[in-house]
Formats: structure tokens, C-alpha cells, sequence
């Protein structure tokens, strides 16, 4: 603690100087001294009294951190969760990879049979026969088709099953070797300007379907087609293990349309 010369009243430490003022040289008093000395025990006192006050808070803070903010859980924890990850990564690729080829392997039609049918011959999907039995170019919707299309409309019939099953999608395909499925329900309702449950009472359907009859049922598809072409093809499917969710494509059944054919 410093204190103040008698003699030339500037402060100086005086245990520094061994009492002795550094700026004229006069000596400090013994009580000076002695409260100066007093002071610097206190104020020693004090700082190691904060510093262990401190050390003891930083203590007791360590002891209630949890076990993952230190570095010796933090370090084996991330090489973990970086090791899962890459794990993931792996396994969800050899998943799509794997899905991808089983849904490939039983769905392309690019190496199945194909099979070759007229106006008025029936096939067997799925244990029903099924009689594509006209086709006609339905002129009255023209005014609501855009862009280079008319709408195709073609007739089928089947024999009946034990329930309604769907048997195949229905396919066109064009001249240039481009397919386009038929019209499902909600584009079929638009353009038709009926309700849906118009739709379902009607005979119209966006495949080709059994009915839960035992004489079978008459049903229609709806396609759009090129304004310019005159022959469609339409394209059903067989497939293998027909109840099954395990089903391959077995064959593709091929009708030759001309227009109006039937109508």
C-alpha cells in the first residue's frame, strides 16, 4: 500500500523503498510503516481467499458436468455416430439398389413374350377371359381435347370371377413406339362431366377388371390418342402368381385396333 511523504506529499510504496520517500528522501514514520504493512497482509489475505473461492466454484462445477461434454466421452461418441451414419448410408443404398432390381425384374416388359390377338379373340389374365370387343374415336369430346389429341374409346368384356380384381393396366401405343395409359378416374369424370359416383355406376373403368359376377360384365377405356393416327395398339399384361404381391410379368398381349373397328 502506498502512502504519502510528509515532506513532499507524493506516494510512494514504502515497503519498496525500506521507508524511505524516493522523491526527497525523507523517512516514513514507524506507524507509516506499520499500516502499510497491515494493509498488504490484508489485501494478501483477501486474493488468496478469492482465488480459492474460485478454484473451489470451477471444482464443484466439473464435478455436475454431465459425462458427454467431456472429451474422453466426446471423442469415442462422434466416431460412433460418424461410423452409424456412413452405416446408414451404405445399408440405404444397397436397399434401393436391391428393391430396384427386384421391382425391375418383375415389372419390365422389355424381354417378356409378347402375343398377338384380334378384334373379338379372348385372353385368359388371371384366370378370366377377357374379349376386347370394339373400339371407336369418340368425336362428341373432341371440343374438350387439346393439344393434337382425341380421345379413343374401346370395349371389353369378361367371363366373371369370385371377386372384382384388377387384371391389368391398359396401355395405347402409338405409332412412333410411345404407350400412354388409359384415362383413370379423375381425368375420365373431367371429361366426361359426370360425378364419381357416376363414374362407378358406369361401365367405365381405368383398367382392365373382373367382375363379381357369374356372367361377366361389359366395360369401357378411355385413351388419348394422336389427332393424326388411324391403328392403335392396346397393350394388357399377364403376370405370374396373380395373388400374389410376388408377381412377374409373364406376357404381353397385343390387340391391333383400326379405327371405328367394332363400333
Amino acid at each position: 500500500m502506498k502512502i504519502s511523504c510528509s515532506a513532499c506529499s507524493k506516494k510512494y510504496d514504502a515497503l519498496k523503498t525500506e521507508g524511505i520517500c524516493p522523491y526527497c528522501g525523507m523517512h516514513a514514520t514507524d506507524q507509516q510503516i506499520s499500516l502499510s504493512q497491515e494493509n498488504d497482509r490484508v489485501k494478501g489475505g483477501s486474493a488468496t481467499e478469492v482465488l480459492r473461492s474460485y478454484l473451489n466454484e470451477r471444482l464443484r462445477r466439473q464435478r455436475k458436468q454431465s459425462p458427454l461434454r467431456q472429451k474422453k466421452i466426446q471423442i469415442p461418441l462422434c466416431i460412433f455416430m460418424v461410423a452409424a451414419l456412413i452405416g446408414l448410408g451404405l445399408w440405404g443404398n444397397h436397399y434401393y439398389n436391391t428393391r430396384r432390381d427386384y421391382y425391375t425384374s418383375r415389372r419390365s416388359t422389355a424381354e417378356v413374350a409378347t402375343e398377338h390377338y384380334k378384334l373379338g379373340e379372348s385372353v385368359v389374365i388371371g384366370n378370366v377371359n377377357i374379349q376386347i370387343t370394339g373400339s371407336r374415336i369418340r368425336e362428341d369430346l373432341q371440343s374438350k381435347v387439346t393439344g393434337g389429341f382425341k380421345i379413343l374409346e374401346v370395349t371389353y368384356h369378361d367371363t366373371g370371377a369370385a371377386g372384382r380384381d384388377r387384371l391389368s393396366d391398359a396401355y395405347v401405343r402409338t405409332a412412333d413406339g410411345c404407350t400412354a395409359k388409359s384415362l383413370e378416374r379423375y381425368d375420365a369424370c373431367e371429361l366426361l362431366g359426370i360425378t364419381e359416383q357416376q363414374y362407378i355406376d358406369s361401365e367405365y373403368e381405368g383398367g382392365v377388371f373382373s367382375s363379381y359376377t357369374d356372367t361377366g360384365s361389359d366395360h369401357k377405356l378411355l385413351f388419348a390418342v394422336p389427332e393424326k393416327e388411324n391403328t392403335h395398339t392396346i397393350l394388357l399384361f399377364k403376370t405370374t402368381n396373380f395373388h400374389s404381391d410376388d408377381k412377374r410379368v409373364e406376357a404381353c398381349c397385343e390387340f391391333t385396333l383400326g379405327e371405328g373397328a367394332g363400333s
